[in-house]
């Protein structure tokens, strides 16, 4: 990227605030205020995740005149998501003309953003976008948009006290609690479980020798080894041209299938019908839906493959799972049916897991809630476990009581957990446009049943005068 022309912006900003101003009706205030028993303001909304979702929703809860707000998110600032930090693709994996974030308004699009300083030639130009200029993106619009977020809060616990929620949060200040009447949970594919190594893996390898996909690690420690990576989905192959470009005398990306998966439907679904309306499928078919992906699996993106194979040190190994692993005290050798290869790294990229109970966040709500298992009996043959502990969400991407412990429904989500209620791409940006605005929804909705009582004696006890006679 060329450097910043601030003229651009700044005209592009100007346009942004006048497009806001002709669109804002109806702007008036009607969130009533809530005080705690000890006296405090709750937020009205605590969103969890200052990534992508996290700005794009507390932007549209600002624009619904829901302002009493307030973002968390563990990263420092600038380094939400994994867009500089364990992301290694040069480029999305999205069409470059994904909308999304910019909640309708053309002036606030990446396009807008990214021809204000580069011109429509250099979009014209572009194949995908690069994914630091995403990173920067979304820094522009969290200003842009003046969204309240806090850095480095980490949340740890989310309790019900009376009819609110209680978060305690690991700050750069020390603990801290507050209370809030929602929260939206935004914390990306790893917020719904997180990712694990193969305790197999952990005891045979040294821990200098072992990493995940996911983890934030010096790719100089790869040079002149050969890596050996675990995973068919395009983070592997993202992790193999990254260590080939740190002098990784070679990359072999294994996997578990005869063959590399050639189709994607997903693609094929990103259209209004199915990302706005995927919500609204019988149980039945959301279960088949996401059963036949995760049965296909999902190839790299076509320019991935081709930057991958262009590689000299490139190898693929189909059909070989890791069966055995063992290190030799020289190289780490695995075996896969009677087959051995050496490697002297390892790199697990074999995706993140959908499992609520991993995470202390959810200490409290995961016993509470259901999942698809309480809700769903699959057809014989199409049982998945992975898939039945999932939370069973309403079409907001609420949390459903298991037992009656309404205070979950004040929690919404949109992590990886979130698929097979909300869609398959839920979670990305593809579906955001249609998603977002649902989880905006889902918390005017809960406060405005809030607040049913206070609404219906303002009926009837304000002065709604319109028309007044001469005396």
């Amino acid at each position: 990227m060329t450097s910043i022309t601030p003229t651009g912006l700044a005209a592009l900003e100007a346009r942004i605030a006048r497009d806001m101003d002709l669109m804002a009706y109806p702007a008036v205030p009607w969130v009533h205020p809530v005080t705690a028993p000890d006296g405090s303001r709750p937020l009205d909304c605590a969103v969890i995740g200052a990534g992508q979702y996290g700005l794009c929703v507390a932007a549209g809860l600002k624009r619904e005149q829901v302002d009493n707000i307030g973002l968390f998110d563990s990263a420092l600032a600038g380094q939400e998501g994994p867009w500089v930090t364990f992301a290694r693709m040069a480029m999305l994996r999205t069409p470059k003309d994904l909308t999304g974030p910019d909640l309708g308004l053309p002036a606030l699009s990446f396009r807008a953003f990214w021809e204000a300083q580069y011109g429509p030639e250099s979009w014209n130009a572009m194949h995908r976008v690069p994914r630091r200029a995403w990173m920067a993106y979304l820094n522009w619009f969290r200003r842009v948009m003046a969204l309240p977020v806090h850095n480095g809060w980490t949340l740890v616990s989310l309790e019900p006290e009376g009819d609110l929620l209680r978060l305690g949060f690991s700050a750069p200040e020390g603990e801290r609690s507050l209370l809030a009447r929602t929260v939206v949970m935004a914390t990306g594919t790893t917020g719904g479980g997180g990712y694990t190594l193969d305790s197999a893996l952990v005891a045979a390898v040294p821990p200098d020798r072992l990493r995940h996909a996911n983890e934030v690690f010096d790719l100089s420690a790869l040079a002149g080894a050969r890596v050996g990576i675990q995973g068919a989905g395009a983070a592997a192959f993202d992790v193999a041209i990254a260590a080939l470009g740190a002098g990784a005398a070679s990359a072999t990306v294994c996997i578990r299938r005869q063959a590399l998966p050639l189709d994607n439907p997903r693609r094929w679904m990103e259209t209004a019908g199915h990302l706005a309306h995927y919500v609204d499928l019988p149980d039945a078919m959301k279960w088949a839906t996401i059963r036949h992906l995760r049965r296909i699996g999902q190839p790299p993106p076509q320019p991935t493959w081709d930057a991958a194979v262009a590689e000299p040190g490139f190898a693929l190994a189909p059909g070989f799972p890791w069966d055995d692993v063992r290190w030799t005290g020289s190289e780490i050798r695995i075996t896969s049916h009677g087959q051995a290869r050496g490697f002297d790294q390892l790199v697990v990229a074999t995706g993140f897991l959908s499992e609520l109970d991993r995470r202390p966040e959810y200490a409290a709500l995961a016993p509470r809630v259901l999942r698809w298992a309480d809700r769903f009996t699959p057809p014989q043959g199409e049982h998945d476990e992975r898939l039945a502990r999932q939370p069973y969400l309403d079409r907001f991407g609420a949390f459903l009581p298991r037992d009656g412990a309404d205070w979950v429904t004040r929690v919404l989500t949109i992590t990886g957990n979130a698929s097979l209620s909300l869609g398959p791409v839920a979670a990305s940006i593809s579906a955001m446009k249609y998603v977002a605005p649902r989880l905006v929804e889902g918390v005017k909705r809960r406060l405005f049943l809030d607040q049913q009582a206070e609404d219906w004696n303002a009926l009837l006890t304000r002065d709604h005068a319109e028309l007044r006679l001469p005396e």
